[in-house]
Formats: C-alpha cells, structure tokens, sequence
C-alpha cells in the first residue's frame, strides 16, 4: 500500500490473511449459535462469512483502487448479480398473495443480503490468491479443517454404532456451541453430522470443497505435505471423506459424489482407448481396420457394465442403512403419479417444493418473480398431497417462516427466470472450460486445481437438488479457488 509506514502495511497485510486463513478453517460450522442470535435466529449462519465480510470491506475495495483486475471468469456472475437484483425491482410491479404477514420489501431485502454474501465470498476468494503459495497454504489449511471435521464425525459414527440412543455430555456441550442444532435431535441418532446443522449439508460442504480437492490431488498425486509411506495426506483424508460422506445418509450427496466418480471413470476409459488407438496403428492395416471398432466398443462395454455393478452394489449396502432407499429399490408396484412415488420414496416434501418453484416459474418465466419471493405463492399452488404431509401441515399452520423450494435450482428459475438462470448456467460452462483448460497444464498444481473445480461443479449439479441459499459459502469457494487458478495459468502465459 501507498504512502503507509511499511510496518503499517505488514500488520495489514498479516490481518488480511489471517481473516482469510480464518475463514478457511471454519468453513465446516455452518449455524454457529452465537452468530445465529445476531442474524435473528437464522439456521444459516457459517462464522466464515464474518471474516469474508471483512475481507470484503477492508480489503478488496483497497485491491480495486490499486488497479487490481476482476477475472473474465467473475463476468458471468456479475452479470446474473443485476440480473438478479433487476428482478427484484421489478417484483414491486407484480401481484402477490398475501402470507402470514409478510412483505416484499422484507423478503427481497433478506435475500439480497444472501446474494450479497455469496457474491462477496466468490470475488474475495476469486482475487485473493495471486500465486502458487497462497493456495498451498490454504489447501493445508483445508486439510487441517478437514481433519477435525472428520475426526469429530467419526467420534459421532462410533457412538451411532455403539450407543445409538444418546450421546456422552460432553460431546453434546461441544456440539451446543458449535451448532444451533443439538446432538440430541432425532436427526443426528443415525445420520452422521459433523459440526453442521443437519446432516445433508455435511454432505454438501464434503462435496463442493474438501473432497473435490482430496479426489483432485489424489488423481494428480498432488500433496501439500510429506508423504506417509507411500499415502499422501490427501489419500487418507479422501478415504476418511468417503465414509463420512456415506453415513450422512444425503442422497442428493451421494449421487453428487458419484457424479464426480463418474467423470473420473470416463475421463481414465477415454485415455485407455486412446492408448489402445495409439497401439493399435502398429499393426497392420487390416487388422487394425478390426479392432479400432472393436475395442472401442468392448471399452464402453465394460465400462457401462462397471457403473452399473458400482451404483447397484452402493444402493444395496445403502439400502440396509437408509430406509427410504430400500423403498425405491422394491420396483413393484410402482406408482404411475410422480407424487405417490416420491411418497413411497419418502422424498414427498422436496417434490411439493420443487413442484411450487416450477409452477412459479411457468407462470412468470423471464425474470421470475424476484429474490425471496416465492414462498409467497406456496399455498396457492400447493398440490394436494402436500396436505397429506406433516412436515408441509406444520409448515402451512404452525411455522412463522416464509417457505423456500429446497432447491437452488428451481429457485432460480422461479425467482430470476430464463434470463437469471441462463446467465447462471452460463457461469458455470465458463468455469467448466476453464477448469478443463488447467486439466491439460503441465503443471502438477494448476492440474489439480482443474480437477477439483471439476468435481465441484459436477457435484453442484446434484447438490442444487437439495441446496437453496446463497449464503452457504462452499460452491462460491471452490469457484472462487477455480477462477484464481485459472487467473494464475493465464498470468504465467504473459
């Protein structure tokens, strides 16, 4: 900085990145009780996103000033934000049903401050780190998290298999002041939890930052610590990931990580042919003419073939531990109605909420009805088995809250419309090039950091099924740490 004792200038520079270094190791809190209070009760609360407001104001203003660049990646986004923000103004100009007291200006405000968090979180991460060594120190940083979180979710998975109806005290005064949601609750007597509010957004934060990164290095045999023996740290945080991620019993989580594993399958059988192709061109023509048909297709053969064992195997050991799987693998007697299959499946209420969001959108399909807005509409077009369902009853009748549809992306397309998602949707193709981009680097690092952006991405696409608030901060994260990669490349090109 200009015209600032150097003294100044390094205390600064030390606050900034310990805020940043903060913000990392309590990325796995995500309803911290003190800060639930302050923001009025809220289940959303990641105490990360205090120490990326304060990045926010105290430093990316300065970084802008000193002439410091937004990434081309951000453009995309930046565009959705006014889209974003354009719909909201002209949601004053539409009818609303009335509910439970609410007001437009109360909903929209709520949820212009989420946007507003997430979006802080992407530019501060996106521009934070301008070299190889800030990312290496954060990614120990995400492995040190990382180990506590697991470390603390399989004391819970012990005492689930050991003493299922309760916890030690101890454990549960822990959890108190970590998350507003005790170890007591129901939802925690089966289902592993980490520090996080419920289960499935264990499964989330897993998804988008901690095993994408793990995956990526271990594909890439990428470390930013010694190797143990012949496993790198990485190897053994992505195997404890896994069976941590498996006993959240988040469905939506596990196909998230499938799709991942899915893409890496793909990617290993691709170069596989390719080498067979590469062989091949030695024999003789004739030959050749044959098996460069032949083996291309024995290739996907086998490769269908390995899916679908994988996928079946993992449903059926899932079955014993999840109820509501076993009812969806026992194919008689299935319902023809969409609605009375996600009954039997036990996924009836996010199918009410998805159903809401789409019929909000067909009705105001350009710029959809603004940012928060589409609870408003919740008992107008309410099917009617959602007046079968108690979680929907409570809902309607005993809760004080205005209703969301569980799912980021129905959420956009009812709130922001065709326009708000397209441009979305194009945010992510963009990073998606990019993170294909950094996959062909020579370099080890930048590699990784192309296959990690890469799985959280294609994690996202599931994890939007289950996932509506802006303000959890882990997809904006790893887009963030995805863009300043790609940043990084472009910069050691010039």
């Amino acid at each position: 900085m200009k015209n600032i004792p150097p003294v100044l200038s390094r205390i600064y520079d030390i606050c900034i990145k310990s805020a940043m270094g903060t913000a990392i190791l309590l990325l796995p809190l995500t309803s911290l009780p003190v800060l639930s209070k302050i923001l009025g009760g809220t289940t959303v609360a990641p105490p990360a996103i205090v120490f990326i407001f304060v990045l926010a104001v105290g430093w990316l203003p300065f970084y802008v000033l000193r002439g410091g660049k937004i990434p081309g990646e951000s453009v995309p986004f930046l565009v959705f934000v006014v889209v974003a923000l354009i719909a909201s103004i002209g949601a004053f100009f539409l009818y609303f049903p009335s509910y439970k007291g609410y007001i437009v200006q109360r909903a929209e405000l709520d949820a212009i401050v989420t946007l507003a968090i997430g979006s802080a979180t992407y530019l501060v991460v996106s521009v934070w780190y301008r070299d190889a060594q800030r990312f290496e120190w954060t990614l120990r940083l995400i492995n040190i998290s990382g180990l506590i979180m697991l470390v603390w979710s399989f004391l819970q998975l012990g005492e689930i298999f050991l003493h299922p109806t309760n916890y030690p005290a101890l454990m549960i005064r822990i959890q108190s002041l970590l998350s507003t949601r005790s170890l007591l609750d129901w939802g925690f007597r089966s289902r592993v939890g980490g520090f996080t509010y419920e289960p499935s957004w264990q499964a989330h934060l897993l998804n988008l930052v901690y095993l994408p990164y793990w995956l990526a290095a271990s594909v890439t045999r990428y470390s930013v610590s010694k190797k143990l023996w012949r496993f790198s740290v990485e190897n053994l945080l992505l195997f404890g990931g896994i069976v941590i991620l498996y006993f959240t019993i988040s469905r939506i989580g596990l196909l998230a990580f499938l799709l991942a594993l899915a893409y890496l399958f793909y990617r290993i059988n691709t170069n596989i042919v390719q080498w067979l192709q590469g062989r091949l061109r030695q024999r003789p023509a004739v030959i050749r003419w044959r098996l460069d048909r032949l083996i291309p297709a024995i290739s996907v053969l086998i490769i269908v073939l390995i899916y679908f064992g994988g996928v079946t195997g993992l449903l059926i050991i899932w079955a014993h531990f999840d109820p509501r799987t076993a009812n969806l693998l026992h194919f008689r007697g299935i319902p023809a109605d969409l609605f009375e299959f996600a009954l039997s499946g036990d996924f009836a209420e996010r199918v009410v909420y998805w159903s809401i969001g789409w019929t909000v959108f067909a009705h105001y399909p350009f710029l959809g009805v603004g940012l928060g807005n589409t609870g408003f509409f919740f008992q107008q077009y309410l099917p009617n088995i959602g007046y079968r369902l108690g979680e929907i009853i409570n809902l309607l009748y005993n809760a004080t809250d205005l209703p969301n549809v569980k799912s980021f992306w129905i959420r956009l397309l009812s709130e922001t419309g065709m326009i708000g998602f397209s441009i979305f949707a194009s945010w992510q193709i963009v990073l998606w090039r990019a993170g294909s981009y950094l996959r062909e680097k020579r370099s080890i690092f930048l590699r990784t950091m192309g296959w990690m952006g890469g799985f959280a991405i294609l994690a996202f696409l599931a994890e939007g099924f289950s996932i509506d608030s802006f303000a959890l901060p882990y997809v904006f994260v790893a887009m963030g740490l995805l863009t300043a990669a790609s940043t990084i490349s472009r910069r050691e090109e010039n």
